[in-house]
């Protein structure tokens, strides 16, 4: 969350923040915005949670922009950043503090707005409720985010259905206002007055059962774990932020456990190896390399083009029994430049008890939206392959793949 906090204070959001008709509110969500929740979304451990998360990720920053700049310079995000990996994996939504009035918005891509559904979490666990709820619009791009109505919790309790399917509280739109000046109008002049209705206390969870229901639940194959358990038992898990991120680690864990050749959800940060911090499997180069090893052909050296400045790492990458357990090594070099921009430099070499790579072997650069950027294969006893010279600035997303006879190893990288 912190590359779109930073892209928040300097490029902001682009928003046309104009009322239309005057009830509804149309935001413009810039394409940096776009990028970076994107990239953010990333760290999600299915395609639909990336992106749930993804819709959130702009509907929060742009409504947060646009809310303190024009009516409530205090407007604050109600959770804490470390606990929003874990909380949008499960439930889509966000909350957003005004001040004493907590406010959830409910993204969707439904053309049809003749409704709105608000998950079971918003209104029934107790520390979850809002005092307001807004339909939001979101375009399938992602350009746009259209704010159209609004409810209270008090409303939505006494005049919603109940979808036991799927747990969410369902509103038919004529039971919704649709001017958001009249929002304003009640936030301001109303503050005092309760918008919640009553809601039941959540039973207690011990520990033990806790750490039961997060093994169970945290198993890739049980597919929806919010609708797998009584609702209540569900809501106590997941108000707990320890066990709400104990769980989302756990799926993250299994999923990736027994998908292998998909992308690993785990970015390694490179502005941190600016800092000479690294990840303890990021190594350096001369513990695979004698100092003086005329195997290391690149050998990230100046000679190669790479200033003194140049920061270097390797890491020892097991392709697998499938393969004879083939070992490979693979090293990156990092090289800052000005205005947040690094030039980075890649390689693969074969391990030390090896003396060429795999024939056929490929490194392969991807996009953050998995796209191939460049590729390069190896022949017949190659000492070594490398990328060509490529840049990025801070907040930029890519993954480098090793690929081996339709075996990949994916590693991810933030700037």
């Amino acid at each position: 969350m912190g590359n779109i906090a930073e892209i928040m204070k300097d490029e902001v959001v682009k928003m046309t923040s104009a009322f239309t008709e005057p009830q509804e509110l149309l935001l413009e969500i810039s394409p940096s915005l776009q990028t970076s929740s994107w990239q953010e979304s990333q760290m999600y451990a299915t395609p639909s949670s990336r992106w749930r998360a993804y819709i959130n990720q702009i509907c929060l920053h742009g409504f947060l922009n646009w809310v303190k700049a024009e009516y409530v310079p205090e407007a604050s995000i109600w959770y804490s950043s470390p606990g929003i990996p874990a909380f949008w994996e499960f439930v889509n939504g966000t909350a957003i503090l005004l001040n004493q009035k907590r406010v959830v918005l409910i993204p969707s891509e439904a053309i049809d707005d003749s409704e709105l559904e608000v998950p079971q979490e918003w209104v029934d666990i107790p520390s979850w409720a809002a005092d307001y709820y807004l339909a939001v619009q979101v375009t399938p791009d992602g350009e746009w985010v259209r704010i159209w109505s609004y409810i209270t919790h008090q409303k939505l309790k006494s005049l919603a259905d109940y979808d036991q399917v799927d747990r969410t509280y369902c509103i038919d739109a004529r039971h919704l206002i649709k001017d958001l000046n009249a929002f304003w109008i009640t936030y301001q002049f109303c503050g005092t007055e309760e918008m919640k209705g009553a809601i039941a206390p959540l039973p207690e969870l011990s520990s033990v059962e806790a750490e039961n229901l997060v093994q169970r639940l945290g198993d890739s194959s049980v597919t929806f774990p919010r609708l797998a358990v009584p609702f209540t038992t569900w809501g106590v898990l997941l108000e707990n932020e320890q066990w709400r991120q104990r769980l989302y680690q756990e799926r993250l864990r299994y999923l990736q456990q027994t998908a292998p050749t998909q992308f690993s959800q785990v970015q390694v940060n490179l502005s941190r190896w600016l800092e000479q911090i690294y990840d303890a499997s990021w190594q350096a180069i001369e513990t695979f390399f004698e100092p003086n090893s005329s195997s290391l052909a690149f050998n990230f050296r100046t000679s190669s083009g790479l200033s003194a400045a140049a920061i270097k790492r390797a890491k020892l990458i097991d392709l697998g029994i499938e393969i004879e357990a083939q070992k490979v090594i693979l090293l990156i070099a990092l090289i800052p430049e000005a205005n947040q921009q690094v030039s980075i430099r890649v390689q693969l070499h074969p391990a030390s008890n090896q003396p060429y790579l795999p024939a056929n072997i490929k490194l392969v650069l991807l996009s953050d939206r998995g796209e191939i950027l460049q590729q390069v294969q190896a022949r017949v006893q190659d000492i070594y392959v490398q990328l060509k010279l490529f840049d990025g600035e801070v907040g930029e997303c890519f993954s480098i793949q090793i690929d081996l006879n339709n075996y990949q190893i994916t590693e991810n990288f933030i700037i």
